[in-house]
């Protein structure tokens, strides 16, 4: 009995030492994270994931800020490269301006593992989901226009997760012969993204007063949005649909006489954990997918919300027959005999 016990705790210290080993290899690695800009909450919950994961494991954290200038912020994985980090994060961004850095540091043996985007030598891209995200919102504006009248879309280029988010809604609204996009989609820049809101929506509405709905594929100009709906009394009349997580959207829809607005909504947070997870995968030695995808929302101040949005299903050919065909068919094990 003493015998199995020493080898009992013999063991222990052996995984213990094992486990050490593991973090000591650890301590010191650098993380080089490039963010787009941290103006907003979806970015500052995603490097602080990425913080509050790696930091107890001994990995060092070196948080470049673009400032919401693109140039900046691939500046800031280049001299990650440069430097020799041990693993890049590129936090959110213009994604395309990244493929050619990425690349570099792909070819430098360094891992780059990519937030809200897809690169070309990134061996991750993490993401909500923006095509079914995109299509609740195409989905909400249809009801909430009735089926008919005229919107605005407002984008800013370049960002590959905005373009597919306001694809996705004008899929669904194209197939409405009522529902009338006014001009060519509104261009917004990253750099003042409220103010700009606010001065195309204002300009809009003044040209077309009878606009019903404004399409926003991002969170900070959805709050110039509000801004101008407020100014001219429009509240009523216009329905925002926007997209992003952020306090300074909640707080909007929260205010007494905010009007209607419905939002596709995304977990920063757990996104910038999955990157963080991914790391700690390659450190391992252990395989990471290639495309990962966090969790989706669809958030409204208005009756909407009782409703029974559908949402997508993962199952086995097993689950969805006896969800889908069984009732009809007969089990799965009788139908293939």
């Amino acid at each position: 009995m003493k015998r199995c016990k020493c080898i009992i705790i013999a063991m222990c210290l052996v995984l213990v030492l094992f486990a050490s080993a593991g973090l000591a290899a650890d301590k010191g690695k650098v993380v080089g994270v490039a963010s787009q800009h941290m103006g907003n909450a979806w970015n500052k919950n995603a490097v602080q994931a990425v913080r509050d994961t790696l930091g107890p494991l001994g990995f060092e954290i070196n948080h470049q800020d673009g400032g919401g200038n693109t140039t900046t912020q691939v500046a800031a994985v280049e001299n990650f490269v440069t430097q020799g980090e041990d693993y890049i994060v590129v936090s959110g961004g213009e994604g395309g301006a990244f493929n050619d850095v990425s690349l570099q540091a792909q070819k430098a043996g360094i891992p780059v593992i990519a937030i809200d985007m897809f690169l070309k030598g990134g061996i991750t891209g993490i993401m909500c989901d923006n095509w079914s995200g995109g299509v609740q919102m195409g989905i909400y504006a249809v009801n909430k226009m009735r089926g008919e009248g005229k919107y605005i879309l407002l984008d800013t280029s370049g960002w590959a997760t905005l373009l597919q988010r306001g694809q996705a809604a004008e899929s669904v609204l194209s197939a409405f012969e009522r529902v009338e996009k006014i001009g060519e989609t509104r261009e917004v820049a990253a750099t003042d993204p409220v103010t700009q809101g606010y001065e195309i929506t204002k300009a809009a509405l003044q040209a077309d007063p009878d606009l019903k709905a404004v399409l926003v594929t991002w969170n900070m100009p959805a709050v110039g949005v509000y801004n101008a709906l407020v100014e001219l009394g429009k509240v009523e009349q216009v329905t925002i649909v926007s997209a992003d997580t952020g306090d300074d959207v909640i707080g909007a829809m929260l205010e007494d006489g905010a009007g209607d607005w419905g939002f596709m909504g995304q977990n920063s947070y757990e996104l910038g954990t999955l990157a963080a997870k991914s790391v700690i995968a390659v450190s391992e030695g252990k395989p990471v997918p290639f495309a990962q995808i966090g969790t989706t929302y669809f958030v409204t101040n208005d009756d909407y919300i009782k409703g029974d949005i559908k949402t997508v299903k993962i199952q086995s050919p097993e689950e969805h027959w006896k969800e889908v065909l069984e009732p009809v068919l007969g089990t799965l094990e009788d139908y293939i005999k």
